[in-house]
């Protein structure tokens, strides 16, 4: 009677439930994916905070380019004003000497 309480058990081996396999390997993807959706999250979380510290740098960067800007207009007008007074003493030399 030993030989058939060993089939018996042989046979309880090669019965294993395919559902059993398909649910533990799901249940084990389904927790790498909450993990990695967690990862993701942290991840998105960061971007987020170096797109503000970008954002943060090109106002300060527009800031710059507006002085820039303004002090560009200062030197616009300072040439017209010395070419006015050039042309005025240059007409002021040319009137006395010719005239």
């Amino acid at each position: 009677m030993a030989p058939q309480a060993e089939e018996k058990k042989e046979e309880v081996l090669y019965r294993a439930d395919p559902f059993t396999f398909i649910f533990r390997e799901l249940d084990l993807m389904h927790n790498e994916i909450r993990e990695i959706k967690a990862e993701l999250a942290n991840v998105n979380r960061r971007f987020d905070d170096v797109n503000k510290r970008f954002d943060d740098v090109n106002k300060r960067f527009d800031d710059v380019n507006k002085r820039f800007d303004d002090v560009n207009k200062r030197f616009d007008r300072l040439y017209l004003i010395v070419i006015l007074n050039l042309l005025g003493i240059v007409t002021f030399l040319i009137k006395g000497f010719f005239f």
